[in-house]
């Protein structure tokens, strides 16, 4: 991960009066490339990607052509580009900021086929610029944890919801999507897996093959049957392990390895984010 510049003042939209730029790229997804920049000067020439760009707009104005056609894209938007097509880039009046993805066409081929469980080819995405807030959020929210979440069960299903929502609602798709029933027996073995494992990184596409799964067949199928996604089932289980294991006193550091988690930083987010208190809190309501 590259990160360069700093902020030195800010404009009257709320953005830096200079260009930022973190750029990364994620081996999980065959490199995924990701940049989450800001631009106030820097302009795009034409040109195309091998690859899909496809992402957020979360502050400002940017404007730009795309295959002949003028757009303008603001906040809540979202953008994307199809593999080869011709598209260039500007500030708008006070700069803009956003969050991109540039995805291989083979892991968007990936993502359809999950989502219609037959093989679909390459997917082509008619809207190039639209507001669709669930999608937003759920690709903002991708972005950002895998530029900062520290295990890959999070980073992982953060990207599988937001990435089949996006082909499930946009792309042009060979075949309807599949339905999810419920699926008791196997979400029954994969939670008595989690279980087993909780002071594991668990990876996603294991628990899927546990039970012959694709990683969207078992989010979908986890909701239907538990309510939440496994990524936030495997959050409560661990904070209700460590809720026990600091009752008894034992310190937060020693309970974060203990129960899973990357650190005590780790810990300490996920615990207060359940509870609303800090590990270190309700171990003392203990000692007293």
């Amino acid at each position: 991960m590259a990160s360069i510049t700093q902020a030195a003042a800010v404009n009257q939209e709320g953005l830096s009066q200079r260009d930022q730029v973190n750029f990364w790229r994620d081996p999980r997804w065959g490199d995924l490339e990701c940049l989450h920049a800001t631009f106030v000067n820097h302009s795009y020439s034409p040109h195309t990607h091998d690859t899909y760009v496809m992402g957020v707009i979360e502050q400002g104005v940017e404007c730009y052509r795309l295959n002949g056609v003028n757009r303008r894209a603001v906040a809540g938007d979202v953008c994307v580009v199809n593999p080869g097509e011709v598209h260039d880039g500007s500030p708008g009046e006070n700069g803009y900021r956003y969050r991109m993805f540039y995805p291989s066409i083979s892991l968007i081929s990936g993502i359809s086929e999950q989502v219609t469980e037959r093989p679909t080819g390459q997917v082509h995405f008619k809207n190039a610029l639209f507001q669709d807030r669930e999608v937003w959020r759920l690709l903002a929210g991708a972005h950002y944890a895998l530029q900062t979440a520290p295990q890959s069960m999070e980073r992982d299903s953060a990207l599988t919801e937001a990435a089949t929502l996006l082909v499930k609602r946009y792309g042009e798709l060979r075949g309807p999507v599949i339905e999810i029933g419920r699926e008791t027996s196997a979400i029954r073995r994969v939670c008595e897996y989690i279980q087993d494992n909780l002071d594991q990184d668990l990876d996603l596409s294991i628990l899927a093959q546990l039970v012959g799964f694709s990683p969207y067949r078992l989010i979908r199928s986890f909701r239907s049957e538990i309510g939440v996604t496994p990524h936030a089932w495997i959050v409560g289980r661990r904070v209700e392990r460590a809720k026990a294991y600091l009752a008894l006193g034992r310190s937060p550091a020693d309970v974060a390895v203990t129960c899973g988690f990357y650190d005590q930083a780790h810990l300490t987010r996920q615990f207060k984010g359940v509870l609303g208190v800090t590990p270190g809190k309700y171990r003392t309501a203990f000692l007293q």
